[in-house]
């Protein structure tokens, strides 16, 4: 029995499955189809080896659309396997056609991607039963066999073949077919625009200016890269000494000075004097003291 199960290998249309059903009908007896299968809808999928695994079949397909977009590919229609399609049309394989109308509606366009290709194809049937679902284990994008060959090198694909591919619903102009280059690369990273200030001890913005510690001299952070500039003109925003009469010198920004006229620590934040500063922890409003002045 199990074998001449096989020998159909498919979960058939609606009218094609009755069709079907009833030539062998002696010799399989609980042929059935799902109430939704018989009326509107074609399942679509084609089921390659294992029949005996599978149980529960009912002509019922799965709404669910998985978050990861990850379906195994399986593919209908050809020669030998022509099919009216719920949506309209005939699933013969000249086509970029799939299945997963219940998912995504008749006529959405959907983008496969697998092994650096893509198609575009469109929703025109209903399937694959959930029956084959459970027994690969994920969802099922069930084809014309010009994907499975244009993305896998081969025509015919069944759910044990586990051929896992993406697929991504697009917009409904997209055009039908081989996608143009294939799979689109990731985009890549954005270039940097902040620079790594040591005198500030953080990041700073595209133009920015600070007066570095280290020789007094004014840069301009300018696409990611400090470029030397002869004073802080132009700025967006600048970060330079601060004259500390205390200590009868200027001092760079994030140090931290000890008043001599109230005995409060301030911190020089490249603009100005700012307070609280924690003598104990040694940092101030702008972060940690690059140096410290006691009275």
């Amino acid at each position: 029995m199990l074998r001449v199960l096989d020998v159909a290998r498919m979960v058939l249309s609606g009218a094609a499955m009755m069709k079907r059903c009833a030539a062998i009908f002696l010799l399989l007896v609980g042929c059935t189809v799902g109430e939704d299968e018989a009326t509107d809808a074609t399942s679509g999928v084609s089921v390659s080896t294992g029949a005996e695994r599978l149980s529960n079949c009912h002509g019922q397909a799965s709404t669910s659309i998985p978050a990861s977009g990850k379906y195994v590919l399986t593919t209908f229609g050809g020669p030998g396997d022509h099919q009216s399609m719920s949506c309209g049309g005939f699933a013969d394989g000249t086509t970029w056609y799939a299945a997963s109308r219940q998912r995504y509606g008749c006529g959405s366009k959907l983008r496969i991607e697998a092994n650096g290709k893509c198609a575009v194809v469109t929703a025109l049937d209903y399937g694959p039963d959930v029956c084959v679902e459970n027994a690969a284990g994920m969802p099922i994008m069930d084809v014309s066999p010009k994907v499975s060959k244009l993305l896998f090198g081969e025509a015919g694909a069944g759910w044990s073949d586990h051929l896992v591919v993406t697929v991504t619903e697009v917009a409904d102009g997209t055009p039908t077919g081989q996608c143009t280059g294939g799979m689109n690369p990731p985009p890549p990273p954005p270039m940097s625009m902040t620079c790594s200030s040591a005198t500030l001890d953080r990041q700073v913005d595209e133009g920015v200016c600070v007066q570095s510690a280290t020789d007094k001299k004014w840069y301009s952070c300018q696409a990611g890269a400090w470029v030397a500039k002869s004073s802080s003109a132009g700025c967006a925003e600048a970060y330079g000494f601060c004259s500390s009469a205390t200590l009868g010198t200027t001092v760079a920004p994030r140090t931290c000075v000890q008043a001599a006229s109230d005995d409060t620590w301030y911190q020089c934040n490249g603009q100005g004097w700012v307070t609280p500063v924690s003598v104990a922890a040694q940092e101030g409003p702008i972060g940690a003291c690059s140096s410290m002045h006691p009275l």
